[in-house]
């Protein structure tokens, strides 16, 4: 089972070189192993619903973008309390049990997709279980934060949050090519007929939940044995509760969710919007590109956040989704002409790589900022480095919850904005107006609190 440790000091220089780095890189290794699975997971659903009314299934456009923006609803609910269960379990112990929870959607959507009278409820119920693999971001980044001294969170989390994120990415190359051949021969059950236009073919869809199955019991068993229990913090649904009352809260969750809702809502949302878009273009070719990048890209922001600024990275990031959302404006189709899918496709990449840098820079901003205030507190107290450091790292990790809960949401109404703009309007455009306006607001938040010369909490 996981090692129990009694005793951590990142802080202390002589015990992280001598021991804790080694255990720290050990414990980000597996969590980000984990947690690349679980977005994989959370996200393969949003590749098999746009393969459903293909192989029989009868739905609505809109009904296609309610059951894409199920899974992130669930998965950002549910963090609320993965949030705390993990520091009464074990971060270790945790990661393992968690990961072994991922076989309930995986079986599910294997066994769904093979019974096309299956009733919508039930649809809806598998896409709820999906989200399981939405909630372990709150339970690994705030785990992984702890073991790493204040210097190198931002790189640590970034680098993790990243590689998991890439699970996104991955899903989108792996799924379409997973569902193309008989992988697991009669023991998955009889192909289905795909069909749109003049294209027929056989299509294994069930494959899409039945390859990770492996790969979730491997890397659970992997947790179990090698990961590390951390001292039992206890947090609670009160220190989340308690975090709502503060306004930094408030503009990190704002800020998160600008950067993570667009990440995961447009990822959820691309496949459905570039085929209602642009009917003659094959976009499953380019799928994987925008999470890909955006992935890669949130090291780079966690880092730029350590070195340059989480306040002035997150403002020139949400400055460049403005000008991402306006050129996918132009780029859209018209009246009198067909738009430029290629435009629209360079568009949503520079949007996914700011998305990106976003997230490592937005996230890491809730440990820094209540450990400087912390900080403050002690020196006009005269309380322990040590005590405030404790306070101020638990006041981080609940904020931490928040931001990744409400950005998770984003999952949640970014499709449900585009399913409801289509039905009201007939138009994509009020959808993307409504961004536009959020990201504006964003920028003005994020100078006016973190990024400007003057401002009382620039980090």
């Amino acid at each position: 089972m996981t090692v129990s440790i009694k005793r951590w000091e990142p802080e202390n220089i002589i015990f992280w070189l001598t021991r804790g780095r080694r255990i720290a890189n050990r414990n980000l290794l597996l969590s980000t192993l984990a947690l690349h699975l679980n977005f994989n997971v959370w996200m393969m659903w949003s590749i098999v619903v746009s393969n459903l009314p293909a192989i029989g299934f009868a739905m609505t456009g809109q009904q296609q973008f309610l059951l894409v923006s199920i899974p992130p609803l669930v998965g950002g609910i549910m963090r609320l309390f993965y949030a705390c269960i993990w520091s009464w379990v074990g971060g270790g112990t945790w990661l393992g049990i968690s990961t072994l929870f991922l076989l309930i959607p995986a079986l599910g959507v294997g066994w769904l997709v093979q019974d096309i009278s299956a009733p919508f409820p039930l649809l809806l119920l598998v896409a709820a279980c999906c989200g399981i693999g939405g909630a372990a971001s709150s339970s690994h980044l705030s785990n992984t934060s702890f073991f790493f001294p204040k210097s190198a969170k931002g790189f640590a989390m970034g680098l993790n949050a990243g590689m998991g994120n890439l699970g996104v990415s991955v899903v989108q190359i792996v799924v379409p090519l997973a569902i193309a051949v008989p992988l697991f021969g009669s023991l998955a059950g009889e192909p289905q007929i795909w069909g749109r236009g003049a294209q027929v073919h056989p299509v294994w869809l069930q494959n899409a939940g039945y390859i990770w199955i492996i790969p979730i019991l491997l890397i659970a068993t992997l947790c179990l044995l090698y990961a590390h229990d951390l001292p039992k913090l206890r947090l609670t649904l009160n220190d989340q509760w308690l975090m709502m009352k503060e306004r930094h809260t408030w503009y990190i969750c704002l800020l998160y969710l600008s950067s993570y809702g667009t990440f995961i809502g447009f990822s959820a949302a691309f496949p459905l919007l570039a085929h209602a878009l642009f009917p003659l273009v094959n976009a499953t070719p380019y799928l994987f590109l925008g999470p890909m990048i955006c992935a890669l890209a949130r090291p780079i922001g966690g880092w730029c956040g350590d070195r340059i600024g989480g306040g002035i990275t997150t403002l020139v990031c949400n400055a460049l989704m403005v000008v991402g959302t306006l050129l996918i404006l132009v780029s859209l189709p018209g009246e009198l002409d067909g738009g430029s899918f290629s435009l629209f496709l360079c568009a949503f990449l520079l949007m996914f790589f700011a998305a990106g840098v976003g997230n490592g820079s937005s996230y890491q901003l809730s440990p820094k900022v209540f450990l400087i205030e912390a900080g403050r507190q002690a020196k006009a107290s005269g309380e322990s480095i040590a005590a405030a450091y404790t306070r101020g790292g638990r006041r981080g990790v609940a904020a931490m919850s928040i931001s990744s809960v409400s950005a998770t949401l984003g999952g949640f109404f970014i499709p449900k904005a585009f399913g409801s703009a289509l039905d009201w309007f007939a138009s994509f455009v009020p959808a993307f107006m409504l961004f536009l306006v959020f990201y504006l607001v964003s920028m003005a938040v994020a100078w006016w609190q973190y990024a400007r010369p003057t401002a009382s909490m620039r980090c």
